[in-house]
């Protein structure tokens, strides 16, 4: 009997490990299911904080389409109305302009009615006034001719009348003049001009104005200001400066080629002297002769020094 229950004893003992050991794989599997549970919990929450986020952003976003849209909704109406009123407006001026070509119609064919009765009559004037010219074509020839007789004797006078005004400056000029140079060796009056030998001037064979020339030309300037300013401005005049020289031809090769040359060059020393004295060169004319022009013909000194000249001549223009 004591066997007996020793054996019992250990078929208890033996019984409950196991039982121990199925008892804590259970609690560990619940657990497991629990943690699980919990985490998946806490991942479907936080999905489910994202997506109602999103949702409330796509609410936003649907809020502020919805606005736009009724604004747009609100300006497509105004442009309606305006589309309309515009419509309206060009209809109106339609019939406005409608109204004003029918109205320009009836000028245009009341005008050109009216054109015609005016073209028939200025032609009837026309032809009356080409009789009438005609007639007083032929009564007044004679007239006309005696207008233009008038009118070319009246210009003659007008012309006369300034060259007698001109030759009278000019007569205070040549009497100014002669009272300055006369007595004076080497100046010569020989009608309307005054001739000063070139050496009263000039060196031999040079264009430069010496001093006593200098001083003859200033002479010559003071008279010339003085009676240019008297002279009325209507009265066209100048002062002719020609140079001349006598026949022997230039050697060598200096400044000057030919009398040509040698004369043209002094006639523009002496009006360059002129201007810068005050005269204006409107007023003056420089020539030049060489040997062309000799008042002496024969071939003696006395004569080549005749012709070797500055002439100076107040003549209109």
């Amino acid at each position: 009997m004591a066997y007996f229950r020793r054996n019992n004893n250990s078929d208890d003992l033996n019984i409950w490990p196991g039982f121990v050991d199925a008892l804590s794989t259970v609690v560990l599997v619940f657990t497991f299911v629990i943690v699980g549970f919990l985490a998946s919990q806490i991942y479907l929450s936080k999905i489910i904080l994202d997506k109602k986020s999103s949702v409330d952003n796509l609410q936003s976003q649907l809020s502020e389409v919805c606005s736009l849209f009724d604004s747009e909704k609100h300006k497509n109406k105004e442009l309606n109305d305006i589309n309309s009123d515009l419509k309206r407006q060009i209809i109106e001026l339609n019939r406005v302009i409608e109204k004003l070509n029918n109205m320009f119609n009836e000028e245009t064919q009341m005008a050109n009615q009216e054109n015609s009765s005016l073209k028939d009559k200025i032609d009837k004037l026309n032809a009356q006034l080409k009789e009438v010219l005609a007639a007083l074509a032929a009564e007044h020839a004679a007239s006309e001719e005696n207008l233009k007789a008038l009118a070319l004797i009246k210009n003659e006078n007008m012309k006369l009348n300034e060259l007698a005004k001109f030759n009278a400056y000019r007569s205070e000029f040549f009497e100014k003049l002669n009272n300055i140079v006369k007595d004076k060796e080497g100046i010569k009056i020989v009608g309307d001009r005054f001739i000063f030998q070139s050496e009263l001037f000039f060196d031999t064979g040079s264009d430069i104005l010496n001093e006593e020339g200098k001083e003859q030309v200033s002479e010559l300037a003071k008279v010339i200001l003085d009676i240019g300013d008297k002279i009325p401005s209507n009265i066209r005049w100048i002062l002719r400066v020609d140079g001349h020289t006598d026949s022997r031809k230039i050697m060598g090769s200096g400044k000057f080629a030919s009398n040509w040359e040698l004369s043209a060059a002094r006639a523009i020393s002496v009006v360059k002297h002129l201007i810068k004295e005050g005269v204006s060169p409107n007023h003056l004319v420089a020539a030049g002769f060489g040997e062309f022009q000799p008042i002496a013909k024969g071939n003696a000194e006395e004569d080549l020094a005749r012709n070797r000249r500055i002439e100076f001549k107040l003549d209109e223009r």
